[in-house]
């Protein structure tokens, strides 16, 4: 097992790598516009801060579609905007464009939850002191619910890691890719299993 590894070092690492792109893309990306998706959504609601019924709508009917298709359905769909981004429909930087936008709406979905759990008394306070929208949104939502979108988004770089494996059936570069060519197919499963270990020691790193 160890020899098979040594032998694979370089391919490994190099798939390895791949994926580390991916994910720095993606999940950077995510996180950014996620957060402000996600407190438009809550602030848009009904009960929130700017009520706003088409914005609190659209925002929420894009990200529940989203998280609603399969993943590899997804990324099938998005192949030609892939194409229209990055000028290419495979690879690395390909992949990174349904990763992004996935990461994009479970970042949206997990910031919602948490600020909706703020106590309401917290943001009320806010508003009693004369405080502005914004910073009723920084200093008193975002500032009470940064424990809850932080675990949040943990689980949701979890869930990219495992969308960017799958994107080796697609032909989108990776340690997926690795796995599927160099393990499946080759009916390599001594080295596929040897991925899955490092896979498990990636996740367990977030």
């Amino acid at each position: 097992m160890l020899k098979l590894f040594i032998d694979n070092a370089d391919k490994i690492f190099s798939s390895l790598l791949e994926t580390v792109v991916m994910l720095v893309i993606s999940i950077t990306i995510g996180m950014i516009v996620g957060l402000v998706v996600g407190v438009f959504i809550t602030i848009s609601d009904e009960n929130g801060l700017a009520p706003n019924k088409y914005v609190n709508k659209i925002l929420g009917t894009i990200v529940n579609v989203t998280r609603s298709i399969p993943f590899i359905l997804l990324a099938i769909i998005l192949i030609p905007f892939s194409r229209f981004v990055v000028g290419r429909a495979f690879g690395t930087l390909a992949a990174s464009v349904p990763l992004t936008i996935i990461g994009c709406a479970l970042f949206a979905r997990f910031t919602e939850q948490a600020l909706k759990e703020v106590n309401p008394n917290i943001i009320n306070s806010g508003r009693v002191i004369g405080a502005s929208k914004l910073q009723i949104v920084y200093y008193f939502m975002l500032k009470e619910a940064a424990p809850s979108i932080a675990l949040g988004f943990t689980s949701a770089c979890i869930s990219i890691v495992s969308y960017s494996t799958a994107m080796g059936i697609l032909g989108g570069g990776g340690i997926g890719d690795f796995a599927i060519y160099h393990g499946y197919t080759a009916n390599n499963f001594k080295l596929m299993f040897i991925v899955i270990i490092i896979m498990i020691i990636f996740v367990q790193l977030i």
